[in-house]
C-alpha cells in the first residue's frame, strides 16, 4: 500500500495548517536547521513546497526543492509563480541513479517514512547522500519509531488519528488519518522501521554523527503546555541530523 499524492496533493496542503504542524513540527525542524544564510540548500521531499519556502525567506543562498509527485510539484510551482521566490522545483525520486551533487545542506521531512523494508531505506539514503558535498549536513523528518511501543496516546484533539498494526514488524503500517475542512479524511500511511535501521542505512550511505532528536514545542505555546503534553510526551515524530562524510 502507497499514498498516491497526486491524487491527494490539495488535501494534503490543507492538513499543513494545523496548529501542531507550526507550534511542533515547523518549530522543531527550524530550530535544528539553524541559520542557512549562504547556504545551497535542497529540500528534497518538498511536497507543495513548505519548507523550501521557508528556508528561502530564512537565507538561503539557493534552494531546490523536489518531490516524486508532479501534482506537489505543481502546488509549489503554482505558489512560487504568484509569489516568486527564486526556488526551483523538480519532479524526482529520491532513489534514482544521478551525478553526485553539492548542496551544504539537505532538508527531508516525511520522506524515510515510506520505506517499505531496509533495502528501500538504504535506496532512499543513499540518494540523500548523493545530494550533498562531503561535509554536508542533512536533517530529516519520520514518524517515530517508538509508536508502536507507547502504552497509549491520543492525538484526536491535534485534528488527526494514528492506527498501527497489532504487531510490529518490519513494514508495518502506520495510519495517519486527518480530518479536513469539508468533513471528510485524508489518509496517509507510513512503514514501521526501527531506530538501528536509519542509523544503519544513514551510515552504509556515508553519513557519520547520526543523532536523533525529539520535537519540542514553540515558546508560543508555552501557556497551553498541558494541551501539547500528548504531543511533546509521546511524539508521533523524531528527526535525524547526519553529517556527509
Amino acid at each position: 500500500m502507497t499514498t498516491d499524492y497526486n491524487k491527494i496533493a490539495a488535501q494534503y496542503r490543507e492538513v499543513k495548517g494545523r496548529p501542531w504542524r507550526s507550534l511542533v513540527e515547523e518549530y522543531s525542524m527550524l530550530q535544528l536547521i539553524g541559520p542557512v544564510a549562504r547556504l545551497k540548500v535542497v529540500d528534497l521531499a518538498c511536497g507543495e513546497g513548505f519548507f523550501t519556502r521557508k528556508l528561502r525567506q530564512q537565507g538561503a543562498a539557493s534552494i531546490v526543492g523536489s518531490d516524486i509527485s508532479r501534482e506537489m510539484i505543481k502546488l509549489a510551482t503554482e505558489r512560487e509563480q504568484a509569489e516568486p521566490l527564486g526556488i526551483d522545483y523538480l519532479v524526482e525520486d529520491v532513489r534514482a541513479e544521478g551525478p553526485r551533487l553539492d548542496f551544504d545542506l539537505a532538508v527531508a521531512a516525511w520522506l524515510l517514512v515510506y520505506a517499505h523494508d531496509g533495502e528501500e531505506l538504504a535506496a532512499m539514503c543513499r540518494g540523500l547522500a548523493r545530494h550533498l558535498r562531503p561535509g554536508g549536513r542533512l536533517i530529516t523528518l519520520t514518524t517515530n519509531p517508538q509508536l508502536y511501543f507507547f502504552p497509549e496516546f491520543d492525538y484526536q484533539k491535534y485534528g488527526f488519528q494514528i492506527h498501527l498494526e497489532d504487531q510490529v514488524r518490519e513494514g508495518a503500517l502506520i495510519r495517519w488519518m486527518g480530518r479536513l475542512q469539508d468533513g471528510s479524511q485524508i489518509e496517509v500511511v507510513n512503514y514501521y522501521l526501527p531506530e538501528e535501521a536509519y542509523a544503519s542505512a544513514l551510515e552504509a550511505a556515508g553519513f557519520r554523527d547520526i543523532v536523533f532528536h525529539p520535537l519540542s514545542l514553540s515558546p508560543e505555546a508555552a501557556d497551553e503546555a498541558d494541551y501539547w503534553a500528548d504531543m511533546i510526551n509521546r511524539p508521533p515524530a523524531i528527526m535525524i541530523e547526519a553529517i556527509r562524510a
